[in-house]
């Protein structure tokens, strides 16, 4: 039975079931209390100035509300200009840029010739007639409910439902003229998911927090260890080794030469854009809307972005949680298997093995500022808290696990994978609860279900349930959802030629998929499975698989996405490489052989994928050309592609002729391991076999770890004396690095006025060139994702209060890359800087690159943004209003936004 709090005998069950139900009806609360909205108002033109045409750069592209005054004798002026010789029509007030393939615009057009107007909005024609005499002007109206058009404030034309218009620029034909005067927008952008918390939330947010600490204490301390689990001593001391100082000074080594991951940008933006916007949003599509539901590890990120913004000073936030997974398994092992002193001898190798599969996992994977490395330490942690509870035989632990699964679930779809341990342990709590009375179970019950709600607060903080929902909609509608049953993608991308499929994330998900062949034929060929090994592999094997299962149902199906199930899959790893694939007390042969087949012919798979690593990171690697990028999938279609194919076969690792995906190469490795063995016993019995391919297990690990360390030493002495990721590591520990923007410079004589910008000191005082870092320092300056982490001194350019900063200057992946021409320039998945290709040109800045020792691939572009008109000719101020949960304004997924059909990408 539970055991009463000392000195609280009030405390009983019911008392428990009250603290839940409050704690439950106070999370509900949260998602439905109301929020205080910043609502932004452009008003154009500036107070005291003429109209005068301007860039206005809403994201989202359509206000909330706008309202346009147009002053009958700003028409008549244009009638008798020179904008309607020949009977052209004039604009007096125009959002978008006319576009042959939209006869309608979909922003808001005002028009006037010989006394006529003509007036359209959202691909419709609101009014078109002659002016009546005496009429003195006409004002438009969009709002959440529709559009409409007064005449001397009598409505003329109404279009109930219709959205309001898109606006990229507010252009007038009228621009200098006196007449002008009057003619006026204002606008409500579209920041509707830039929300605090209102007083009624913030007092909700508290006393949930109280409730909820509550709940936890009550239920650690009530539901808490036995006496006679207490009394156990035979738990060995946990002490330190060698190998807990060599894993973590690999992990800070790998921070510095380790490869950048395609994401990196991505997420970095994110999160240091939070400052500006207040929630973590897609910096780079989907009109910057939040990340939510997974937002909780992007909150992290960006709090140890406030220390610095050096590349080296970020990559330290994966590594700093690489080592807090470290030790937490090891001593999760070491309370698994520590046991009696009397049998810990035969446990001494596991900390290498488990060492050897952590660094297998972590280097290709979670050296990233993606969310699977917070995964992966929710994960660890939970493992260990179970385990403590059920040495302990501590079931109030459990409600901490709940509570740290559910904040794991906010980082990414794989988090689920957190709730694993508690599944595992699901016998343990019928056990421990069994005898209890029935107020008991449903306090306990309670209890756990309560602690769940950690996650609402993580959420709803500031956002509310409408903004969510609308979220959702907005991510299903312009970003890719693949269906579970097309998980089969994830495996073609994995063993497919390129970033994706190289050998180096291939070894740890293939190994993974080894090992739990391994699993099977050990289940297969044992009958007692009760020991504390047995336990821990069956174990992983479940977690892992609940991993896989996890990775299917995540709505998009990148190769990171693995990442998410690396703490299983180590265990996995390193126990089935001691424990071998068959039991000692089994003597058959043949599955210890079949084993080892199996391991060989994974073994040449994974060798067979490319030494091909994420942009900068490819430069200076061996093996094969790295300046050309051939796509894979057009190869694979492509039989005649040969260059291509012999390109890509090149980058298979090598040594001279011999290919390390060479077949005989891992049978005779397998056989000196199977001969090794086998000498190793004296000749005698059957274990040879197996103890020969757990052994194999271990060689192909340490190959991988090897090569993976030796590859990126070799890169940077290749790129010398040029910008590498190692180098402006290293750089930034000395004196400071400004990435590889430290290597481009731009010679002042192909500089033409245009593409030189603003006047400013680093242009006056330059001679013969200008480096890059010097050339847009203090000019707002846009970086694309997939080469973001390269430019720490670039500010992030702010995406807030329903628009984004119009940009001077862009710094792009190169062609090869192409992540700003299919993501951030693309109204359709709502891409944040697509109003550039209604309102702006853009030239490439001719930049010359520090040489190299040998070939490398494109560095990317620096690009000037010449704008049709000046940004900045409005003012900006601010009121608040206060929104209620359900409150909700015009969707933004839906086709007449932009013209997308839902799920338009998965087509």
């Amino acid at each position: 039975m539970p055991q009463r709090l000392k000195g609280q005998h009030a405390v009983t069950a019911w008392v428990l079931v009250g603290a839940a139900v409050i704690t439950a009806v106070l999370a509900v609360l949260l998602p439905l209390a109301p929020v205080r909205v910043q609502q932004p108002i452009l008003s154009w033109p500036e107070a005291g100035a003429q109209p005068r045409s301007t860039v206005v750069p809403l994201v989202p592209y359509r206000p909330l509300e706008m309202t346009a005054e147009l002053p009958s004798r700003t028409m008549d002026a244009l009638d008798r200009s020179r904008f309607t010789a020949g009977g052209k029509w004039a604009d007096v007030l125009t959002t978008l840029p006319e576009d042959e393939n939209q006869p309608v615009s979909r922003g808001l057009r005002v028009q006037t010739r010989g006394g006529e107007v003509r007036i359209s909005a959202s691909e419709q024609v609101l009014l078109s007639e002659r002016r009546p005499a005496g009429v003195k002007d006409y004002r438009f109206v969009a709002t959440s409910k529709g559009v409409s058009v007064l005449r001397d404030g009598k409505v003329v034309a109404d279009r109930p439902g219709l959205l309001p218009p898109q606006v990229a620029m507010l252009e007038t034909a009228a621009e200098n003229m006196q007449e002008a005067n009057g003619l006026s927008a204002k606008l409500n952008t579209d920041a509707r998911f830039q929300s605090a918390p209102a007083t009624l939330k913030l007092v909700l947010l508290v006393l949930h927090a109280l409730c909820l600490f509550g709940c936890l204490w009550l239920c650690v301390s009530r539901y808490r260890y036995s006496e006679r689990a207490r009394r156990e001593t035979d738990e060995p001391r946990f002490k330190l080794g060698l190998i807990d100082i060599a894993v973590p000074a690999i992990l800070v080594l790998w921070a510095v030469i380790g490869p950048f991951n395609d994401d990196d940008g991505w997420y970095l933006r994110h999160a240091l854009n939070i400052p500006n916007s207040g929630y973590v949003g897609n910096y780079y599509h989907s009109f910057n809307a939040p990340e939510a539901p997974f937002m909780f590890s992007q909150y992290l990120l960006g709090a140890w972005g406030l220390i610095s913004k050096s590349t080296l000073w970020m990559r330290m936030f994966p590594t700093v949680i690489g080592i807090a997974v470290w030790f937490v398994l090891r001593r999760y092992l070491h309370a698994a298997l520590g046991g009696r002193r009397s049998v810990r001898r035969p446990y001494k190798a596991l900390p290498y093995l488990l060492a050897l599969a952590f660094l297998v996992w972590w280097m290709p994977f979670e050296l990233t500022l993606r969310p699977e490395p917070v995964v992966c330490l929710g994960v660890a942690v939970n493992l260990a808290l179970t385990e403590y509870a059920r040495r302990r035989e501590w079931p109030g632990l459990y409600a901490v696990v709940v509570a740290v699964a559910s904040l794991t679930t906010l980082t990414t779809a794989t988090g689920v994978v957190a709730w694993g341990p508690l599944l595992l342990h699901a016998p343990h709590l019928v056990r421990y609860t069994r005898n209890w009375a029935v107020k008991e179970r449903i306090a306990y019950l309670g209890m756990l279900l309560v602690s769940g709600t950690a996650a609402f607060p993580a959420v709803f903080w500031d956002m509310k349930l409408s903004d969510l929902i609308e979220t959702t909609r907005i991510h299903t509608w312009y970003w890719f959802v693949t269906p579970w049953y097309q998980e089969i993608e994830r495996y073609n991308a994995l063993l497919h030629p390129g970033t994706l499929g190289n050998w180096a994330k291939r070894g740890a998900v293939l190994l993974t998929a080894v090992a739990l062949v391994f699993v099977v034929i050990r289940l297969a060929t044992r009958r007692d499975r009760s020991g504390p090994m047995d336990r821990l592999i069956i174990g992983s094997a479940a977690m892992s698989g609940i991993g896989l299962a996890a990775l299917a149902i995540s709505p998009t199906k990148w190769v990171h996405h693995f990442g998410g199930m690396a703490v299983p899959a180590i265990l996995l790893l390193a126990l089935t490489a001691f424990a071998s694939p068959i039991p000692a007390r089994v003597r058959r042969t043949a599955p210890a052989l079949l084993a080892g087949g199996v391991a060989a012919f994974a073994t040449v798979v994974i060798f067979s994928g490319t030494n091909s690593w994420h942009a900068f990171s490819d430069w200076g690697q061996p093996f094969g050309d790295h300046v050309s990028m051939p796509d894979p999938a057009a190869v694979a279609k492509d039989p005649n592609a040969l260059s291509g194919k012999q390109l890509l076969e090149g980058q298979i690792p090598h040594i001279g002729p011999l290919k390390f995906s060479n077949m005989v190469l891992w049978l005779a490795v397998v056989g000196l391991c199977w001969w090794l063995a086998r000498r190793a016993m004296g000749g005698g019995g059957r274990r040879w076999a197996a103890l020969g391919s757990a052994r194999l297990f271990t060689v192909v690990q340490a190959s991988l770890v090897v090569l993976m360390l030796a590859v990126f030493v070799i890169a940077p002495i290749n790129q010398r004396p040029q910008w590498s990721p190692a180098k402006g590591n290293l750089k930034s520990i000395v004196g400071g690095s400004c990435g590889l923007a430290d290597d481009l410079y731009v010679p002042l004589d192909q500089l033409t006025p245009v593409l030189r910008g603003p006047d400013r000191p680093a242009l006056r005082e330059a001679k013969g060139a200008i480096l890059v870092r010097d050339l847009v320092r203090d000019q707002p300056t846009f970086v694309d994702w997939p080469i973001g982490l390269a430019y720490p001194c670039v500010p992030v350019l702010p995406v807030k209060d329903g628009m984004t900063a119009p940009a001077e200057y862009r710094l792009v992946a190169s062609d090869q890359l192409g992540g700003t021409r299919t993501v951030t320039l693309n109204e359709r998945v709502g891409g944040t800087q697509a109003f550039i290709n209604r309102v702006a040109t853009i030239d490439r800045v001719p930049v010359n690159v520090v040489p190299t020792a040998t070939p490398r691939a494109p560095w990317g572009h620096l690009e000037r943004v010449v704008y049709r008109h000046p940004p900045g000719r409005y003012t900006v101020s601010r009121t608040e209003r206060v929104e209620w949960g359900l409150v909700s304004w015009p969707r933004l997924a839906q086709f007449d936004y932009v013209g997308a059909r839902d799920g338009w990408l998965n087509e």
